[in-house]
């Protein structure tokens, strides 16, 4: 058995009563410091359990702001719909579906919406809240053009905000509606006329020979392509024109038509304006314009010295050529085309057209497309029928513009210089189209006469197509600035 030590000296006292003291101390200190310790640490997460709490309330109250806010606007739609929220982890999932399929839009909207809405999920990587709400978008572009897709707004928490924000929108695909009659645009509503298919037709026509590598290979094959009609596969978008072409023997089945291009042939509030190029300016009203045109050429012993006087005074004119002579003197059609100066036909034989056959006629107008094109690259735009000889079939046939006169100088019937100018002086009037024929040597001696007696009388210079901005369609004669018809 072990004996307690007995304590030697009174150092050694003295260090004993020193031990049980400190420890009396720490035990009267380490409570209630213990104690402390334990209710800051419960303090702590008491408040941190406050703090997330309120967060949590926070984050419900925006989120039915939210909602709130995204109700008002469906509402405004103009279609009754139903909410559908699913929760899944931190995201928060709402889609505003229609209450009927009927009349709405947008087909299979539920189906499509809900594919749509579980994609964008998918891809989330959020650490915060996330909300994605679908529903009907819609667009206006014009007046009577607008647009309806689906649409799915992602919202994300932002801690140092305390709110949600608008981080993404992803949209289906647009369904393009006319705001006027609430129904999907279609290309007859766009097209609307039958004048309108063969303006577009022409368009077509001149973009595959542009499009072409070798074009005088296909110039038959594009003279004789069928033209569209009402049956055809016309694709509406807002920004351009999708045809998929009747059977034929240029290599091209499918042709896209910017709107810019067909403008003239098509309704434009039914087209997006971002698709127009900046127009032309307009005439001045408070200007007094003429158009000098030209028939029958071109001569190699006249048309020369039409041009050159042209050249000298500065003035632009429009030659309606006869195919049978621009198949002779192409050098000639070539210098009108560098000269600047509008090209037109005129018919390949100068026939009567209202006496020939359906066939004839075509023949004429494809023959003398080809001379032309042979010459200049283009196919001409417009059409002069000899003696303005014209009805509603040939009109049909001939497949452009007719353009008329309203002065007409009577070269071809005086052939005197004198004459001519008196005719032309004492006729003409604002908007008014002269006719003359650069194959008349009086005229052409006439012709710098001419031009200075018009310029005393203010008169500026215009081509056909500057006259009517390109406006001109098949089925229509146009016999001045105001006054064109129905043929």
């Amino acid at each position: 058995m072990n004996e307690q030590k007995p304590i030697q000296s009174r150092s050694e006292l003295r260090a004993l009563q020193k031990k049980k003291s400190g420890s009396k101390w720490l035990f009267r200190i380490g409570i209630p410091l213990f104690l402390v310790l334990i209710t800051l640490t419960a303090g702590f997460f008491v408040k941190h359990f406050f703090e997330q709490q309120a967060l949590k309330d926070r984050i419900a109250s925006e989120k039915q702001a939210l909602i709130a806010s995204t109700q008002k606007l469906q509402a405004q739609s103009g279609f009754e719909t139903t909410e559908e929220i699913h929760e899944k982890r931190n995201i928060t999932e709402i889609i505003y579906q229609p209450k009927e399929d009927k009349g709405f839009p947008i087909p299979n909207f539920n189906e499509k919406s809900k594919k749509m809405i579980e994609q964008i999920a998918d891809k989330q990587k959020a650490k915060h809240p996330t909300v994605l709400i679908a529903g009907l978008g819609t667009e206006s572009f014009t007046e009577q053009l607008g647009a309806y897709h689906i649409k799915v707004d992602t919202y994300q928490w932002q801690v140092d905000k305390n709110n949600f924000d608008k981080v993404a929108t992803e949209k289906g695909a647009p369904m393009y509606m006319n705001q006027k009659t609430g129904k999907p645009v279609t290309s007859k509503e766009l097209i609307a006329e039958e004048a309108n298919l063969l303006g577009i037709h022409q368009v077509i026509q001149q973009q595959i020979l542009d499009e072409a590598k070798e074009p005088k290979k296909i110039i038959d094959a594009v003279l004789n392509l069928p033209i569209i009609n009402w049956e055809s596969k016309i694709t509406y978008t807002p920004d351009e024109l999708k045809i998929t072409l009747p059977k034929n023997d240029t290599g091209v089945s499918k042709i896209t038509l910017p709107y810019d291009k067909i403008r003239p042939f098509i309704q434009n509030d039914l087209v997006n304006p971002a698709a127009f190029k900046e127009e032309a300016p307009a005439l001045d009203p408070n200007k007094k314009y003429i158009a000098l045109t030209f028939d029958d050429g071109p001569s190699a012993a006249t048309t020369p010295q039409v041009l050159k006087v042209l050249a000298e005074k500065d003035v632009k004119a429009t030659f309606f050529l006869l195919g049978q002579n621009a198949r002779e003197y192409p050098e000639i059609v070539n210098q009108i085309q560098k000269d600047e100066h509008e090209i037109a036909s005129h018919s390949y034989s100068h026939p009567q057209l209202t006496a020939l056959t359906a066939e004839q006629v075509v023949r004429e107008v494809r023959d003398t497309d080809k001379a032309i094109f042979n010459a200049t690259g283009i196919l001409p735009r417009t059409f002069r029928p000899p003696y303005g000889a014209v009805n509603p079939d040939v009109a049909k046939q001939i497949g452009k513009p007719v353009i008329q006169w309203n002065i007409d100088s009577l070269d071809w019937q005086t052939k005197n210089t004198k004459s001519v100018i008196q005719m032309v002086n004492q006729t003409s009037h604002p908007g008014g189209i002269v006719l003359m024929h650069d194959i008349q040597e009086a005229t052409a001696n006439a012709l710098a006469t001419v031009i200075d007696n018009l310029k005393e009388q203010g008169y500026e210079f215009v081509t056909i197509e500057e006259m009517f901005q390109c406006s001109e369609r098949p089925l229509y004669q146009y016999f001045s600035l105001n006054d064109s018809r129905k043929v």
